[in-house]
């Protein structure tokens, strides 16, 4: 065995097996996409009838539902295509990028809110309809919990779904928020609250959104999934027997719940063929306890460079005088 050798052989190389779930989870997704577009259209109209800021906000932030429902559907048939010589790890990182695009739609519904509550708290209405305001978000309450349910029974399955189902659970109360604002309006002309009720529900959507940017940004960056400890990583596997040292781990996500792994392993020196097994049992390590199924490892018996955890691609090298 040579001062670096690399393992790369596809024997033994383990990768993770997608579960391809009957259409029922694409069932699901359109379903609630379908009441998503039908429900806010209808609250659109009341709320202007109404003349309710805080209904058309339910309803604007109900239709970039419907946008969101559709990029998971969109992207849920999209998963499903198998890697190509142009896009080897496939086709994950859709997600991803459609949170990303989702995010900035539902931002800039945030600023037209911002401005229309602007407007209306310098010139408020004289009358706002209370009970036609309560009469809709009824419908909202009804359609988000309706949504919910249908996700709910496939989220199990799917961390994409799971999300939107969680999405829905947040419009629910939101809807359910703007109910309340109807009826105390049905008995006090307290029609400021309309206005008061649109900027919480605007906190409340940026405050729902923000981590889904977060993580997205994360995983372009290629940055560490959270809850992975890279020096907890590294004892496991300078545990097993006939392993000396691991440095240059990289651990990153190709989609949002699919991780890749690299390191190197220093070995005592033999020929390639005899760390076959020993890689086998690393990879079983890694999938076992860290849910990692696609590892590949570079087995070395010397360790190269500064021998660090991390691998300092970005390091400039001293310069000589």
């Amino acid at each position: 065995m040579t001062e670096h050798e690399e393992q790369g052989s596809g024997c033994g190389h383990q990768h993770g097996t997608i579960t391809v779930v009957d259409d029922s989870v694409g069932r699901s997704l359109r379903l609630a996409m379908w009441l998503n577009l039908f429900i806010p259209l209808c609250q659109i109209v009341g709320g202007i009838m109404a003349q309710s800021m805080a209904v058309i906000s339910d309803a604007v932030h109900n239709l970039g539902d419907f946008t969101s429902l559709l990029v998971a559907y969109v992207a849920h048939r999209i998963g499903k295509k198998d890697p190509t010589e142009d896009y080897t790890f496939g086709y994950r990182r859709v997600e991803v990028l459609a949170a990303l695009l989702n995010v900035a739609l539902i931002f800039g519904v945030c600023l037209f809110i911002l401005f229309e509550t602007a407007v209306r708290l310098q010139s408020p209405p004289e009358h706002i309809s209370g009970g036609l305001v309560a009469a809709l978000a009824a419908i909202g309450v009804v359609g988000n919990g309706f949504s919910f349910l249908f996700l709910r029974r496939e989220a199990e399955h799917s961390l994409n779904v799971r999300g939107a189902m969680l999405h829905m659970l947040a419009d629910l109360m939101t809807s359910v928020a703007v109910l309340v604002g109807g009826l105390v309006m049905l008995y006090r002309p307290w029609y400021w609250l309309d206005a008061v009720l649109s900027l919480f529900i605007v906190a409340f959507i940026i405050k729902s959104s923000w981590p889904i940017l977060i993580q997205a940004a994360r995983i372009l960056m290629e940055g560490t999934p959270p809850g992975m400890e890279l020096e907890v990583v590294r004892r496991e596997l300078e545990a097993v027997s006939g392993v000396e040292n691991a440095h240059h781990l990289h651990v990153w996500n190709i989609g949002p719940d699919t991780y890749s792994f690299t390191c190197h392993i220093v070995v005592p020196e033999q020929a390639l063929s005899e760390t076959k097994p020993l890689g086998e049992q690393l990879r079983g390590l890694l999938a076992e306890k860290f849910h990692i199924l696609h590892a590949v490892f570079e087995f070395e018996h010397l360790p190269c460079g500064e021998n660090d955890i991390l691998c300092r691609m970005g390091k400039s090298e001293p310069q000589m005088r």
